[in-house]
């Protein structure tokens, strides 16, 4: 710890990690959010209890705002934003995670002791929420998936309807739940849900088209669009209905991940679907790229001394100000010195190289390699108590931990390391 009054508190001073970031405990399953393992209660203690997600989840913009518009769709009141939700962000930026906070905000709010920083208490609904997901990477249309007893269900629309109305619902759709068979009509789909409150929660649809190979698993693709179009009539028909969906598209409405095809050609389902029914998809961001820093700095840290980090930001500002213009971007440093103050206990050049350069790689998941990456870097950087450490640089990323080069060199595909 400093002990100099004329210098600047160290990040040891003013940072303390997450007792399981500086244990070295996570692992990397404790980064991939895994909707069906959350419902089966299978998921890390991270995910499935509710109270320790939200208190390691940052309030960004657009999870509140997919929260409130859900929230008040459920509630019957006018969200504004529409009944059809669609999550847009890169590999890793947290679309799976969003579901899961949508999922434990309906069902558990009172496990959850800071729910006012994500939504207004006394704006959930008043009856209980049925909440039904399909998981496009856990779904299994060729042998079925277990779902209620022995009902094994083939397509997206057999699992909606076991969790929407249990086996009588399923009963109702058996004929439907077949590779290539025709869905149920919107008709249908409006029976299952009822008259309460229902989320309906997709995720991952382009890897359940991926798994559609050979001639009846191709018809049952094909299949996808007519069920997405009554299901949009069957969810809009309903005051108290929404369906959520994600799609990994990065900037311009391209796809940017290993299903790259298949989450256009979901694209395209959707921009059809919004012609033929008339009812406009409405996008959403759960992460945008400001709001990264601080989503890493909720997860990695327990607690982060605001009150003194002007001290560390003007010992920069007075190391910089000499150099400005031989310092990128040239003469920005008020500029950065925001971005210091906004993302400590990270350097900005740290944090740049992350999201501008890192990022672009295919095999980087943004926010969720991000995370691993600086877990590792933490850990090692409190086990050495560097005593000089007034933030957390780019050289701090040590390729000589094994953890961290392994994590270069098998996620980032830097094989030289």
């Amino acid at each position: 710890m400093t002990t100099d009054p004329m210098r600047p508190p160290t990040i040891y001073d003013l940072c303390r990690p997450r007792q399981d970031v500086l244990a070295g405990q996570i692992r990397d399953e404790d980064f991939a959010a895994d909707l069906s393992q959350v419902l089966k209660g299978t998921a890390p203690e991270l995910y499935k209890n509710p109270a320790l997600f939200f208190a390691n989840t940052h309030p960004t913009r657009g999870l509140k705002d997919l929260i409130q518009a859900v929230v008040g769709r459920l509630s019957g009141a006018d969200n504004q934003l529409g009944s059809i939700l669609r999550l847009d962000t890169s590999y890793g930026g947290g679309k799976t995670h969003a579901l899961i906070g949508l999922n434990h905000i309906l069902t558990a709010p009172r496990q959850i002791p800071n729910l006012e920083e994500f939504v207004d208490p006394t704006a959930l609904p008043s009856q209980p929420v049925t909440v039904a997901v399909f998981d496009g990477e856990n779904a299994d249309p060729m042998n079925g998936r277990r779902m209620e007893g022995d009902i094994l269900a083939t397509t997206p629309w057999g699992e909606l309807a076991v969790q929407l109305a249990g086996r009588s619902g399923y009963g109702r759709i058996r004929n439907s739940d077949q590779l290539g068979a025709a869905p149920p009509g919107a008709e249908t789909l409006r029976e299952l849900m009822g008259e309460r409150p229902v989320l309906i929660l997709m995720d991952e649809l382009s890897i359940y088209l991926r798994k559609l190979k050979g001639p009846a698993a191709g018809q049952a693709a094909e299949q996808l669009t007519p069920f997405l179009t009554d299901l949009i009539k069957a969810v809009n028909s309903l005051p108290n209905a929404v369906l959520v969906f994600t799609l990994a598209l990065g900037r311009g409405g391209q796809a940017v991940d290993a299903y790259g095809e298949e989450n256009q050609r979901i694209d395209r389902i959707f921009a059809e679907l919004e012609s033929v029914t008339g009812r406009q998809v409405t996008a959403l961001t759960p992460t945008s790229e400001d709001e990264t820093v601080q989503v890493l700095c909720r997860r990695l840290f327990a607690s982060i001394d605001r009150s003194r980090v002007g001290e560390v930001v003007r010992a920069y500002q007075d190391l910089w100000r000499p150099h400005a213009e031989a310092l990128p971007p040239v003469g920005q440093v008020d500029e950065r010195a925001e971005a210091l103050r906004k993302g400590y206990p990270f350097h900005p050049e740290l944090i740049e190289t992350l999201m501008q350069k890192t990022s672009t790689l295919e095999n980087f998941q943004r926010v969720r390699g991000m995370l691993r990456l600086l877990a590792q870097t933490v850990a090692q950087l409190w086990r050495e108590q560097l005593g000089d450490a007034t933030a957390i640089h780019l050289h701090h990323v040590d390729p000589g931990n094994e953890r961290i080069r392994l994590e270069i060199a098998t996620k980032l595909g830097l094989q030289a390391f």
